[in-house]
C-alpha cells in the first residue's frame, strides 16, 4: 500500500504543480467569471439607454388603441400623450398617417433592441385592428383572418392514429419538443467538459505510461514496485487530477453565483428549474465522473501497448474516435426524441453511455430504470477495463517490440 501511495502522490503532485495545469485552470476560471458578468460586459459596450417614457403624438382614437395594445406586452416604459417636451430617457412616437399606418419614432439616444421590438409589435397589432375597422369586417370575419388551415392527412401506409398525431402536431405549429433551458445548459456543460477533459487527460496518461517504457525507466521501477500496482497508482492519480480540476471549476461556479447577481441573465434566458432539474444534475455528475474513469483507464491500457512515442497517437485513436462519436450523438439529438432508436441503443454502449445518458435524463419519460442500468454498465465496464489494463501492462511492461500489433500478438501468445 505504501508503494501505491508513493507512486500516486508523486504523479498527482507533479501534475497539479505543472504550469500547464495551473494556466489551463486559471483560464477556465477566468471564463467562468467573465460568463457570470456577461450582461454587465455587454452593457459596457452597449451605447443604448433604455427609455422610461414613450410619448405619442396622435388623435385620441389611435392613442387609446395603442395604449390598450401596449399594456399586456408588459414593457418597462410608460405610454403617455405628447405634452410638447421630450426629456432625457424619453422618446416620441408621431403618427404621420393612418391609411396605411405611418409613424416616426424620435429619440435623443439609441433605443435598446428589446424596447424597439415591443414598439414594433404593438404597432403591428394596431395596424391589423385599423385594417379590420376600415374594411367593416365582423368579429367572425376578423377571426377567420388569423385562423389556421384545417389539414387532413391521407397518406398511404399511415394508420388513423398516426394521422391524428400528425394533425395534433400541425395544430401545435410543428414546434420542437419543449426542453427546459436550464436542463439544456446542464447537459451542454456536462458533455463539453467531459469531452475536453477526456481528450486532455487521456493523452497525458498515455504519454506517462509510454514515456516510462520508451525511456527504460520502467526497468528500475518494476524492481521495487509491482507493475500492476504502479499502473493502478498512475490511473488513480490521473483520475484524481482530472477530478481536482473539475472540483475547482465547480467551486468557481458556486463562488460566482454567490458574488454576482444572476437574476437578469436568468430572466433573459428563462433559466428556471423544473421537476427534472435535480435528477438531471445528479445523473450528469455521476456519468461525468464514471465516464472520465472509464476513458482514462482505457487510455492507460492503450499506452501500455506501445514501445515508441511515435505510436502514441495511433494507440490513442480509439479514445479520440469513440469520445467524438458519443459527443456528436448527444449534441445532435438534443432536439429529437429521447426514445429514438439511435439514442436508446447508443446509451447502453459503454463508451457512449457517459455522453448519451445525460441526454435521456433530460426527459421525464425516460424513468429511473434506464439511468440506473447505464450507471451499472459503466461500473462493470470500468472494472473490466482496469483488470484488462493491469493484465496487459504486466505482460508488456518490459516489451521492446516495435508496433502495437506485434505487442498484441506477443501478449496473446503469453
Amino acid at each position: 500500500m505504501s508503494k501505491f501511495l508513493a507512486t500516486f502522490s508523486q504523479t498527482y503532485l507533479s501534475k497539479v504543480r505543472a504550469k500547464s495545469f495551473m494556466i489551463s485552470t486559471a483560464i477556465i476560471i477566468l471564463l467562468i467569471f467573465v460568463g457570470a458578468n456577461f450582461d454587465k460586459i455587454i452593457n459596457i459596450f452597449d451605447s443604448s439607454e433604455e427609455i422610461t417614457t414613450l410619448k405619442v403624438e396622435s388623435d385620441d382614437a389611435f392613442y387609446a388603441q395603442f395604449e390598450a395594445v401596449m399594456e399586456p406586452i408588459e414593457t418597462d416604459f410608460d405610454v403617455a400623450q405628447n405634452d410638447g417636451e421630450i426629456g432625457d430617457a424619453e422618446a416620441l412616437l408621431r403618427v404621420d398617417g393612418t391609411e396605411p399606418l405611418a409613424v416616426t419614432l424620435e429619440a435623443d439616444q439609441e433605443i435598446p433592441g428589446d424596447q424597439m421590438t415591443d414598439i414594433e409589435m404593438a404597432l403591428g397589432q394596431v395596424q391589423r385592428m385599423m385594417t379590420i375597422q376600415s374594411l367593416n369586417l365582423t368579429q367572425a370575419e376578423a377571426e377567420r383572418l388569423n385562423a389556421s388551415p384545417d389539414i387532413t392527412y391521407d397518406i398511404a401506409g399511415q394508420d388513423a392514429e398516426d394521422g391524428e398525431a400528425s394533425e395534433e402536431a400541425s395544430e401545435a405549429g410543428g414546434e420542437m419538443p419543449d426542453i427546459n433551458p436550464l436542463n439544456t445548459v446542464v447537459f451542454y456543460v456536462t458533455v463539453i467538459v467531459m469531452f475536453f477533459i477526456i481528450i486532455n487527460y487521456a493523452s497525458q496518461i498515455g504519454t506517462e505510461v509510454a514515456m516510462e517504457k520508451t525511456s527504460r525507466v520502467i526497468e528500475m521501477i518494476v524492481s521495487s514496485v509491482a507493475p500492476v500496482t504502479h499502473l493502478l497508482a498512475k490511473i488513480s492519480a490521473m483520475i484524481s487530477v482530472s477530478l481536482t480540476q473539475l472540483a475547482i471549476f465547480i467551486a468557481a461556479i458556486l463562488i460566482a453565483i454567490q458574488l454576482f447577481d444572476f437574476s437578469e441573465i436568468i430572466s433573459d434566458f428563462g433559466l428556471e428549474a423544473n421537476d427534472q432539474t435535480l435528477t438531471m444534475i445528479i445523473y450528469s455528475v455521476i456519468f461525468l465522473i464514471l465516464g472520465l474513469i472509464l476513458y482514462l483507464s482505457i487510455a492507460a491500457m492503450l499506452g501500455s501497448f506501445i514501445s515508441r512515442m511515435e505510436d502514441l497517437q495511433q494507440a490513442l485513436l480509439p479514445v479520440t474516435m469513440f469520445s467524438l462519436i458519443g459527443f456528436y450523438i448527444a449534441i445532435f439529438n438534443i432536439w429529437g426524441s429521447a426514445d429514438s432508436l439511435l439514442v436508446r441503443i447508443s446509451s447502453y454502449f459503454p463508451l457512449f453511455t457517459p455522453f448519451v445518458m445525460p441526454l435521456r435524463a433530460m426527459h421525464e419519460e425516460t424513468g429511473q430504470a434506464p439511468l440506473l442500468i447505464g450507471v451499472a454498465i459503466l461500473i462493470v465496464s470500468i472494472i473490466l477495463a482496469i483488470l484488462l489494463a493491469a493484465s496487459i501492462y504486466r505482460n508488456s511492461v518490459l516489451s521492446t517490440s516495435n508496433g502495437i500489433f506485434k505487442n498484441l500478438k506477443r501478449i496473446r501468445k503469453e
